[in-house]
């Protein structure tokens, strides 16, 4: 891959990778070494509409009865009303597609089949002069949205889609319809390929000398002499200028690229011409990535990614503080703030968030184009009203109009009428909610919703142990202390305890939808309540009714599918969850156990034991290093605080803070029952392959 990449000019996407590879790229003659079937290609006639054109698709370019063949290398989102100096609009940031404003640019390689000849050379001139179809040697059209049709920001399920249907004739020329049942139609065919491709894209992520940004490897060298460089230095200072009084300014790349290559001093706007256009968006988003990464933006501005697609991506600064909002999101999550704080929502980004005791508060979790999840723990006045806070950004994200609730408490059996039921918009939240009896002011709850869809799913979190709280009783699920007493009418009072970790960072971060460990509640809640019943109590689902039963059978998107499945396949590693592969071409199926001596047993008779240990289920969970409050007058042992100093230096390297705080102790990682000895360090892990990184580029 890294040879191939190096002959088609520094730069692969996962689905033009899976073509090099499928169907035989040759880097030393520098084409594919397959003569396909011309019926195979997608025809693009001049001055027509266009589909939606994945990278890895391949295009006729026809006027009259001439014709060029070449591959689709990259795919940007483009608008007309952004400024040429970069400035966009918040709206636009995030915004969801249009067919009457946004359009696609095409970067389009015609050299993957052997240099041209003299009159296809003479006919790539016509497309490329002035005024004509191609502008650098890129495609620009509208983007098609109709019903049923796929993403255009979905490129492996598109890619998929186009080999399976249009350019199935291509999938001829590989092996891949021998090793599929000889009765394997379109649908099963699309997900092969969809396997196979991320496949790929965690190869080129996994790789040395290839740096990935979403989908695309570029050459990690050669990204590096982009960073180096002087117009990298200025692409920084641009995009980290906030907008006047210190709000927030959004940058698009491909303008300001364009700006910056005019203004050299040979004027190279051939740097943006074709595949060397994408390479040049790879690497100035590496650029601006290593810059927020490294903290090496100056104090006081809050640098991120807002938008990936549109115009190569779209950069959001703002003075610091921030708000509540954004402070839990990943700055290189691309979360499409801009068009959540547009029009009326940005009165509520601009208060402060959690003064008020009575009031719900609401930490995001996860934001990509698919999905949101969120914290929210429920204040005194929304559970009294029957409300459940959003925050008006997060409810822009949202279809307006009614909704569905899918609430879970987790331990307690609901009825049809408290599980499933019917909410209605109001103001930064939906309304309409009944409580469960046994639920309570400040109950702390995980919240999903499909971005275009209309089911929220939420559930509660049981504690390990339950809380004895003096004139209530026990407390059986996670709350925030605070709105909890507020809401009963205590003092200032809180458990003598820690508020336990609620999850870790993915392992699976190189896969083409990331796991998303926020989900993993409402994933095992899900399966409790909708799985298949199997032996011993289990549970049962695969991914494809899994992600129906958690948003909806209308909004089984190959995104939200994949989002699922990594999700789930993360949770097998942590023991969560079991993983089977299931039959005729359907997603694996994951279980869920209960924690009882027959579930043990049936386990060991289905195999799923690793090391003599048998997985953990839910509700027997791993317990992970963390501080804990000791008694008043005790200590740490210096085992403990030697231990605590280690696991420290590995997690956060040379630099890290040693000292074990007064009155608390270190909890080893282990395996509950097994001991400290057997150990489970998520954090090191990812240390050691983010460091891996960081050496290799």
């Amino acid at each position: 891959m890294e040879r191939i990449m190096e002959a088609r000019g520094g730069l692969l996407h996962a689905c033009t990778a899976f073509n090099a590879l499928y169907l035989g790229y040759d880097p030393a003659t520098r084409r594919y070494a397959t003569e396909p079937d011309p019926e195979s290609f997608l025809e693009i006639r001049a001055g027509e509409s266009l589909p939606v054109l994945p990278a890895g698709s391949f295009v006729r370019l026809t006027r009259g009865a001439r014709e060029i063949w070449g591959e689709i290398v990259a795919v940007f989102g483009r608008r007309d009303t952004v400024e040429q100096d970069g400035w966009t609009a918040a709206a636009l940031s995030g915004a969801p597609v249009a067919s009457d404003t946004d359009e696609q640019r095409l970067l389009i390689d015609t050299s993957v089949f052997g240099p041209l000849s003299a009159d296809e050379a003479v006919e790539l001139g016509r497309w490329l002069r002035p005024g004509g179809a191609l502008q650098h040697g890129h495609l620009i059209g509208a983007v098609p949205v109709a019903a049923g049709e796929v993403s255009s920001r979905d490129q492996i399920g598109s890619h998929a889609a186009f080999l399976s249907g249009a350019g199935h004739g291509f999938l001829e020329l590989g092996p891949l319809p021998s090793w599929l049942d000889k009765n394997a139609d379109a649908e099963m065919l699309a997900r092969a390929i969809r396997s196979a491709t991320t496949c790929v894209a965690d190869i080129m992520a996994s790789s040395r000398t290839i740096r990935t940004w979403g989908l695309y490897g570029r050459s990690a060298s050669a990204a590096q002499e982009f960073a180096d460089s002087e117009r990298a230095q200025e692409l920084r200072r641009l995009v980290s200028r906030p907008g006047p009084g210190g709000a927030a300014r959004y940058s698009a790349l491909w303008p300001l690229l364009t700006a910056l290559a005019q203004d050299a001093e040979d004027g190279r706007l051939q740097l943006l011409s074709g595949v060397a256009g994408a390479a040049q968006v790879v690497d100035a988003n590496l650029a601006l990535a290593d810059a927020v990464t490294d903290s090496r933006y100056r104090s006081g501005v809050d640098v991120r990614l807002d938008d990936r697609w549109l115009e190569g991506g779209v950069w959001r600064a703002q003075a610091e503080p921030v708000t509540a909002l954004l402070a839990g999101l990943d700055p290189l999550t691309p979360a499409g703030i801009g068009f959540a704080e547009s029009g009326p929502a940005a009165q509520d980004l601009r208060q402060p968030g959690g003064l008020d005791a009575g009031a719900s508060r609401v930490q995001v979790e996860h934001v990509d184009d698919e999905l949101v999840v969120l914290t929210v723990s429920v204040g005194a006045r929304d559970f009294a009203a029957g409300k459940l806070e959003l925050t008006r950004p997060v409810k822009r994200l949202l279809p307006e109009g009614q909704m569905i609730l899918r609430l879970h408490h987790d331990g307690e059996h609901l009825s049809d009428a408290a599980a499933v039921q019917g909410v209605r918009p109001e103001h930064s939240g939906v309304a309409g909610v009944t409580w469960p009896s046994t639920m309570y002011p400040g109950v702390r709850l995980t919240v999903a919703a499909a971005r275009a869809g209309r089911r929220l799913v939420a559930t509660s979190v049981r504690l390990a142990e339950p809380v004895a709280v003096e004139g209530f009783g026990p407390v059986r699920w996670e709350c925030d202390w605070r709105l909890f007493a507020y809401g009963l009418g205590l003092s200032a009072w809180s458990p003598d305890t820690a508020d336990r970790q609620r999850w870790q960072p993915s392992v699976n971060t190189g896969a083409w939808r990331p796991a998303v460990a926020a989900l993993e509640y409402l994933i095992v809640e899900t399966l409790k309540r909708d799985g298949t019943i199997g032996p011993a109590g289990s549970r049962s689902l695969h991914g494809r009714r899994l992600t129906a039963a958690l948003f909806g059978p209308d909004m089984c998107t190959v995104a939200l599918l994949w989002t699922v499945i990594h999700t789930c396949e993360d949770m097998a590693v942590l023991g969560l969850l079991t993983q089977t592969a299931s039959n005729a071409g359907e997603p694996d199926t994951f279980t869920w156990w209960p924690d009882t001596p027959e579930a043990w047993e049936a386990r060991k008779g289905g195999g799923w034991e690793s090391d003599g240990l048998p997985e953990s289920a839910m509700n027997r969970h791993w317990v992970r290093p963390r501080e804990r409050r000791l008694p008043s007058g005790q200590r740490a042992s210096p085992e403990s605080r030697a231990a605590y100093a280690r696991w420290r230096l590995d997690v956060e390297g040379n630099n890290a803070e040693t000292e074990l705080p007064p009155g608390t102790t270190f909890v080893h990682g282990h395996l509950r029952g097994a001991g400290p000895g057997q150990p489970w360090h998520r954090h090191l892990t990812q240390h050691e392959q983010q460091e891996g990184r960081s050496a290799n580029g």
